[in-house]
């Protein structure tokens, strides 16, 4: 029944950071879904396998991990691995609910599933 709850989600990214005073994380949203939850964590998914961050530059291998409602992105690259989650969130209060929220994911087909790494 909880998938057929309907709302408008986020579909939300966080990663880490570094700084001169440390690591931090943050967190934003990647774009907004109006539909069922169902409908939203199939954008999240879509997302997902789009995703195609700046860094690392020049990628190794990336690991999609599914994670209850959400995934999980490494990508490792020739010097530093990357992490980056995302989830879905509805949302409860906007306090400017008549501004635009940020477009949707791209709709595109997926590309067939990769086999998992093997045990070895």
């Amino acid at each position: 029944m909880e998938d057929q709850v309907r709302g408008t989600w986020g579909l939300m990214m966080s990663c880490q950071h570094a700084n001169p005073t440390g690591l931090y994380k943050q967190t934003r949203a990647e774009g907004h879904v109006t539909g069922t939850r169902a409908e939203a964590r199939e954008a999240l998914h879509r997302h997902v396998l789009a995703f195609d961050p700046a860094r690392p530059a020049m990628p190794v291998r990336r690991v999609i991990y599914e994670d209850g409602e959400g995934y999980l992105v490494i990508i490792q690259g020739r010097t530093q691995t990357y992490q980056y989650e995302f989830k879905l969130c509805r949302v409860v209060l906007d306090s400017q609910p008549n501004a635009a929220p940020p477009a949707a994911p791209p709709m595109f087909s997926p590309p067939p599933p990769a086999a998992p790494p093997s045990a070895g």
